[in-house]
């Protein structure tokens, strides 16, 4: 039976699709999942490459390679996330494209996805990455606030935001320490 994209839109258009039944689709849906990869919708583009990963098949690293240099950080994000999956050659070519990128969040991702078998020069060169953004995956953002953040104030966990007060948002009750929310 051959795999049209109707094949691969039935099984990844749910909000939660079903991993399984893409692998079990094979190699034939390889190319539609590169045409989703590139179609610019955000979300089907993320979970064609993750889906790509999945299936058993050198090209598979084709298709998450073409989403780890997509425009959208959300996609190259997941093609960061699908690494993981892909053999070793395959993965070792797709963080090398990622372990330049623009956005700290999908450099985080990428370290995060590196397989033991990566080279010492790849794992090197990830690390490097991570100390260019402070070493401190995780933590950025409360160390570093976002623009128009207020800096974090003694005794203030975390930083605020514009119009909100220190401590919470304006009419919110103060917790005490240790109180869930």
């Amino acid at each position: 039976m051959a795999v049209t994209m109707n094949n691969v839109r039935a099984v990844l258009d749910p909000e939660e699709p079903d991993y399984g039944q893409v692998a079990k689709l094979g190699a034939d849906a390889l190319p539609h999942l590169e045409a989703l990869v590139s179609s610019g919708d955000t979300m089907l583009a993320s979970k064609a490459a993750y889906a790509a990963s999945l299936i058993k098949d050198p090209k598979s690293a084709d298709v998450v390679d073409t989403a780890a240099k997509s425009d959208d950080p959300a996609v190259r994000v997941a093609a960061a996330a699908a690494v993981s999956n892909l053999p070793a050659k395959g993965a070792n070519a797709v963080l090398e494209t990622l372990a330049g990128d623009p956005d700290p969040g999908v450099r985080k991702v990428a370290r995060n996805s590196v397989p033991e078998s990566a080279s010492r020069e790849l794992k090197q060169k990830l690390e490097e990455t991570s100390e260019a953004d402070g070493g401190r995956d995780g933590e950025a953002a409360a160390v570093n606030p976002m623009p128009g953040e207020a800096e974090a104030e003694p005794g203030n966990v975390g930083q605020t935001m514009p119009g909100e007060e220190p401590g919470g948002m304006p009419g919110e009750q103060p917790r005490m320490p240790g109180e869930m929310s």
